[in-house]
């Protein structure tokens, strides 16, 4: 009895006990089932707050565009200010284009009010910054006056201050909306981990019990997370035009996207875990700038810095970042975002538009147009290339080199050594006169030896060109129209110093004003030696007639019974200051035909020896005066020529040697060599320096005798050589200082029927170059 009422005494107890148990077993597992399905939700919600940090980057990203096309459209309308060059207007209308897209993008995505408003104070101030400069363009181009220009460009400014101040308004509240994404996120990945860590404790007592419920609870669960994790992936994946990295407080890379797997070359599996350092150049590891970019994040809150950077093969490239601290809720670090760019083609369109302001100043500072482009290479020079040269198409038609910079020394000597070699045989199929003779331009951004060789057929040419250890090469042209005027050539020893099609445009775009410059320097030089011919020629014209009135009217005063002697002596002498004028009228009509472009050439068959006679007894009593016996020798020979032309050619040669021959004999030799006649004019003068043997056959240049006045303007010898160049042939002169020259005239025997043009550069490209 006992025992029994002992039972019944503890059933009581023992079933409050079991209830007492089952409920705490029933809130274990419905702890553990809540722990484990908010386990799972913090998940989800820690993998969103990853996209939501990923997506205000990006939208931070948007926001610093939206700032740079804003500068871009500000230097362009500078550049259109200074320069009036319509390409620069047309820039600052394509980053206008490009800024109103980008806040049109901001705007349809806009999340809040004041987001908006900042918006609309972005677009308002550009707006009106837009049409003050309208108005400031509009005073510029109708040229009123100056009085309008002070308020213009004061209300251009407080309109650029006031698009600049919403611009980083905006940019401000982005960056504070991040820094409030990236500390949400920290504070959701330090709740999950308590989660875990709780779940996990409370999974051990009723793992068996609750495994399937679980499972069947969560598989959903998993299956969305899968796909939050696989958008936040493409995402990442998406941006390709920037780098965007994390890194830990210690500066190893943490994470890395295809953007900057693209960008830097690094993939993320050989980078992960690395130091970021490997990503700038040894001169900025010697100062720790790595270290002390991330010290300026800290302490700031963010750095913006542009540098060089370097790409996984050790080439360099110019790149604009963004460094950004994460932090927890308590304010410790968490280690670093990094945004970053390539901005080497924009650094490189700045730079070319500082040198086309530069060289057009320097195009417009210098009287001397060929001194003037012969500066192009010092501006070129390191700042686009590592070496330069340009050479120019000399009358003659050879290119003749003129300036040569490269920034080693030694490396130029051997440009100039390479320049003054002769030229090859064989016709190059690149280079220098390969685009002389095509007019068209030449990009090698990979130089071969396959180019080289195309470039130097000839060995000595191909040894020397080949230690200058060229990489990549660019040549083009100086055109005026139809008219080559000159080579540009870029020359580059580094590999990530490659020339491209964007370097082509615009050194196309510079040489293009060169040629322009060049050729109207030459133009207005030569209209002003024109108007001083015009003087010299009215003073000679006036000096003859003056004597040949004198000498009419002396004689027309003698008596009847006049020694017949004095009055033939008056007559020769009229007859004399006719001729002079007849000839002085024959040059200037011929320069006339020449300066219009175009002379016709008269062909049929001349004996050259019975035309040198004929003319050197017309000349028997010059020759006579100026006590220089006249000798004619050699051997007939016939051609197609134009005999009027050859005429003027030998009087040309006869008047010159009577002036400084004068006193000693004049030989004229015609000989025939091969298919070609040879005319040889010897006089026995003071001979011509060989500096200056080569400037007499050019126009307006003489060079008078020690002792000599200056008379007339040079012209003789240059219309000897464009009349002799029209038949096809080639005139030079032999001399040495003190005993005579020696004027040499070859001509085919069969002279082709064309015309010549002033200009041997012109039309489709100049000959090549001897």
């Amino acid at each position: 009895m006992r025992d029994e009422d002992a039972s019944k005494r503890r059933r009581p107890g023992g079933f409050a006990r079991r209830i007492v148990v089952g409920g705490l077993v029933l809130l274990g597992v419905v702890g553990a089932i809540a722990c484990s399905a908010v386990l799972a939700l913090r998940a989800l919600t820690a993998r969103d707050s990853e996209a939501a940090l990923l997506r205000q980057g990006m939208r931070l990203a948007e926001v610093e565009r939206l700032s740079r096309t804003f500068s871009v459209k500000l230097a362009s309308q500078r550049g259109y200010s200074l320069t009036r060059n319509a390409t620069f207007l047309a820039e600052a209308n394509l980053a206008r284009g490009q800024f109103l897209g980008t806040l049109e993008d901001l705007r349809t995505r806009s999340r809040t009010p004041e987001e908006l408003r900042v918006l609309a104070d972005v677009a308002r101030h550009e707006v009106e910054h837009q049409q003050a400069m309208q108005r400031v363009r509009e005073v510029l181009d109708t040229g009123r006056v100056l009085e309008e220009w002070d308020p213009l460009s004061v209300r251009a400014n407080d309109t650029r201050e006031a698009t600049q101040d919403a611009l980083d308004k905006l940019a401000w509240l982005t960056r504070h909306w991040l820094n409030e994404e990236a500390s949400r996120a920290r504070v959701v990945d330090h709740k999950v981990f308590w989660l875990i860590l709780a779940a996990a404790l409370l999974g051990m007592s009723v793992a068996v019990g609750l495994a399937w419920v679980t499972t069947q609870g969560l598989w959903p669960l998993q299956r969305e997370a899968r796909v939050s994790q696989e958008r936040f992936r493409l995402l990442v994946e998406g941006v390709k035009d920037y780098a965007l990295y994390l890194l830990d407080p210690e500066g190893r890379v943490a994470s890395w996207n295809p953007g900057a797997e693209r960008l830097q070359g690094w993939r993320a599996e050989e980078i992960i875990g690395r130091p970021g350092t490997l990503l700038y150049p040894p001169e900025a590891l010697a100062e720790d700038l790595p270290g002390q970019e991330r010290m300026r994040a800290e302490r700031e809150g963010r750095w913006e810095s542009e540098g060089v950077r370097l790409h996984k093969d050790g080439t360099r490239f110019w790149a604009e970042s963004l460094l950004t601290p994460l932090r927890d809720a308590d304010g410790r670090l968490e280690g670093y975002v990094v945004l970053t760019r390539d901005t080497s083609e924009r650094r490189r369109l700045e730079g070319g538009q500082r040198l086309l302001v530069e060289a057009e100043g320097v195009f417009h500072a210098e009287p001397d147009p060929d001194r003037a482009v012969s500066g192009l290479p010092r501006l070129l020079v390191p700042a686009l290339a590592d070496g330069c040269l340009l050479g120019l198409v000399s009358p003659r038609g050879t290119l003749e080199p003129i300036a040569v910079a490269h920034v080693s020394a030694e490396q130029q000597a051997l440009l100039w050594e390479l320049l003054r070699l002769p030229a090859p045989p064989q016709t190059e199929q690149a280079g220098l006169r390969h685009v002389l003779r095509t007019g068209r331009s030449e990009l090698f951004s990979d130089v071969t030896p396959e180019v080289l060789r195309r470039m130097a057929p000839e060995a000595e040419h191909l040894a020397r060109l080949e230690r200058l250890g060229v990489v990549s090469s660019l040549t083009v042209p100086l055109r005026v129209g139809d008219k080559t005027l000159g080579v540009l050539c870029l020359l580059s020893r580094r590999a990530e110093r490659r020339f491209s099609l964007t370097d082509q445009a615009f050194v196309e775009e510079l040489a293009g004003r060169a040629a322009l410059a060049l050729d109207n320097g030459r133009l207005l030089r030569e209209a002003q030696a024109a108007l001083e011919l015009i003087g010299v020629a009215a003073h000679d014209l006036g000096n003859s007639l003056q004597a040949l009135q004198l000498m009419l009217g002396k004689l027309r005063r003698l008596p009847p019974d006049a020694d017949p002697r004095v009055r033939g002596d008056g007559l020769t002498r009229a007859l004399r200051h006719a001729q002079g004028l007849g000839r002085l009228l024959h040059n200037l009509l011929d320069l006339s035909r020449l300066s219009s472009g175009r002379i016709e050439l008269e062909l049929g068959p001349v004996d050259l020896l019975r035309l040198a006679r004929d003319t050197a007894a017309r000349h028997a009593e010059q020759a006579e005066e100026a006590s220089s016996p006249l000798v004619v020798e050699g051997e007939s020979v016939v051609g197609q020529w134009d005999r009027l032309r050859l005429e003027r050619v030998l009087t040309n040669l006869l008047s010159n040697a009577f002036k400084y021959g004068r006193g000693h004999p004049i030989v004229l030799r015609v000989e025939r060599r091969g298919e070609r006649a040879r005319l040889t004019l010897q006089d026995g003068g003071p001979g011509i320096p060989p500096g200056q043997q080569a400037a007499i056959f050019e126009r307006f240049s003489k060079a008078p005798a020690a002792g000599e006045k200056k008379e007339g303007f040079g012209l003789g010898l240059f219309i000897v050589r464009q009349l002799v160049e029209a038949h096809g042939g080639q005139v030079r002169v032999e001399s040495t200082w003190g005993e005579g020259a020696s004027f040499i005239v070859e001509l085919p025997l069969s002279a082709m029927r064309r015309e010549v043009d002033d200009d041997p550069a012109s039309g489709g490209g100049a000959p090549a170059p001897g």
